[in-house]
């Protein structure tokens, strides 16, 4: 059986594995990815994720088409708990077989923020660092030359901040996980 997380190819992976499925390769990225073969027909497989969505106590889930996102519930949620989305899509090499591919990362609204603080602390640093040093190459003293060693700063604590959040939600990544486990030995048990 094989597995993709990430851009690795993994043969077998016996640690925190369900029939040799890897979920745990790339955990240290930010948003880990996976990609898994499972030996059943895909509207069987999304019947089963329907089935176990309904019975959750900490999970919530939404299935549009086939696409799959869980998050978890309102009373264990905070702002830095992950979000899982997936696809169930049927294999094109057998369509016997059901093609899982998915992402485990921040919420939307989370990852935007974060994608808007890089964006504009780098952008707003660069420029103006950049007349900082016009103004140095002119012969001038400019205290804009400050500009990008205080972005880099701001980027870095953002960065720890994430990292931060990320280990918050650590705990809430497993159950994500132990979904994706639970639903593909459900499945592969028929």
């Amino acid at each position: 059986m094989h597995g993709i997380i990430g851009n690795e190819i993994v043969k077998e992976l016996h640690y925190f594995s369900v029939s040799n499925y890897p979920l745990d390769g790339s955990i240290t990225h930010i948003r880990p990815r996976f990609k898994l073969n499972v030996k059943q027909k895909q509207s069987i497989v999304l019947a089963e994720a329907k089935d176990m969505l309904k019975k959750q106590k900490k999970l919530k889930g939404r299935i549009i088409d086939n696409h799959i996102i869980l998050d978890i519930k309102e009373g264990d949620a905070h702002y830095w708990s992950p979000q899982l989305n997936f696809r169930v899509e049927i294999d094109e090499d057998d369509p016997e077989k059901t093609l899982m591919a998915g992402l485990i990362g921040p919420r939307p609204k989370v990852w935007t923020m974060f994608v808007f603080i890089y964006f504009s602390v780098g952008i707003l640093g660069f420029f103006i660092f950049s007349m900082g040093v016009s103004k140095w190459m002119l012969g001038e003293y400019s205290h804009l030359l400050w500009a990008l060693p205080v972005a880099i700063l701001f980027m870095l604590s953002a960065y720890l901040s994430s990292k931060y959040g990320e280990s918050l939600g650590k705990d809430q990544v497993e159950l994500l996980k132990q979904f994706i486990r639970d639903l593909i030995k459900k499945v592969e048990s028929f």
